[in-house]
């Protein structure tokens, strides 16, 4: 059977805005038909074109079980023989989350790509249906396939796994600060000139993600900080630390009585560029860190971590674990 057919599924988000009462604008309001059907397509396309309103919400509102729904759409629709990609529609605070999640949780053959925009749809100078053309474009491309999840944000193509949203509100709202763009898009023309490093195997999804909390490590922190997540119910926790993965002397002690209670704990930098590294010995540096069973991830923002960290332990084989966290981050 031919793969003719483009599934979007909106989420809502800045992209499917309305202005209310108050002047300001409603996240979520407007349906995906109503989206989809002020979107020009360049003259060919071929793909027949199919929207699905999943969730109507801002993507602050959204939680590890609207993940999971998501998951659960991709997965149906990797196993249409006729589905030629997935376009995703999606607040802009937590794409890059949700664009993780599915990067490491589905098959590569099925092209996903998420869009959102930076101005409603009803704006001046909107980049709504920009991007979302843009994303229709990449994802009926063949050039697309076993790239897995994909970006597409002002024209540019990212990976889910270097995407960070950068600007609050300009139209180039998402960039790769280590690696850059995948690629491009121009009028109708898709351009790739990079492809991602993938995982071997998608990660298995269960019926809920447990907790993973996160900490962020600045001037003078307090540990009690670290104690109130876990005795509060989280079942790992991934630190944000300083520069290459530091965080203040008094955390050590706190951090080795949690990793002896088998909670694991990852940690990342806090710079949007450059990995962790054991670079520095002294009481809080990445080694000392380590030293007491803290697992280093490379090159992957916390609110990542958090997703990653969150999967394997809700893995059945709790063993190796920071082997097969190792194994997909370094």
């Amino acid at each position: 059977m031919t793969r003719n057919r483009i599934v979007v599924l909106t989420t809502g988000g800045t992209i499917a805005s309305k202005p209310d009462d108050s002047g300001r604008n409603r996240s979520g309001a407007l349906q995906g038909d109503a989206l989809m059907a002020q979107v020009s397509l360049p003259p060919g396309f071929e793909p027949r074109v199919e929207v699905r309103s999943v969730l109507q919400k801002p993507s602050n509102a959204m939680t590890c079980d609207d993940l999971l729904l998501l998951h659960e759409h991709c997965q149906a629709l990797a196993e249409s023989p006729d589905v030629a990609g997935v376009v995703i529609t999606h607040g802009t605070d937590t794409l890059e989350e949700t664009a993780y999640f599915l990067d490491i949780t589905l098959p590569d053959q099925l092209p996903v790509v998420l869009i959102g925009s930076q101005r409603a749809p009803h704006e001046p100078g909107t980049d709504a249906f920009r991007n979302l053309a843009d994303g229709l474009l990449v994802a009926a491309s063949p050039q697309a396939a076993g790239l897995g999840t994909l970006v597409v944000f002002n024209q540019s193509i990212y990976a889910a796994r270097q995407v960070r949203k950068v600007s609050s509100f300009q139209v180039n709202g998402f960039a790769a600060p280590d690696t850059g763009p995948l690629g491009y898009i121009d009028g109708s023309r898709v351009q790739l000139s990079a492809r991602p490093i993938r995982p071997t195997a998608a990660l298995p999804v269960g019926s809920s993600l447990p907790r993973v909390d996160i900490l962020p490590a600045y001037l003078d922190a307090s540990p009690n900080l670290i104690e109130a997540a876990v005795n509060s119910g989280a079942e790992g926790v991934v630190i944000e630390g300083l520069g290459r993965g530091h965080v203040p002397p008094d955390w050590l002690s706190c951090i080795a009585q949690i990793v002896e209670r088998g909670i694991p704990v990852a940690v990342v930098s806090n710079c949007p560029s450059g990995p962790v590294h054991q670079t520095y010995e002294f009481t809080g540096s990445l080694a000392s860190l380590e030293a007491i069973g803290a697992l280093p991830v490379l090159d992957l923002s916390a609110r990542k971590a958090r997703l990653i960290l969150a999967l394997l332990i809700a893995s059945p084989s709790q063993q190796e674990f920071s082997a097969r966290l190792k194994a997909l981050y370094v």
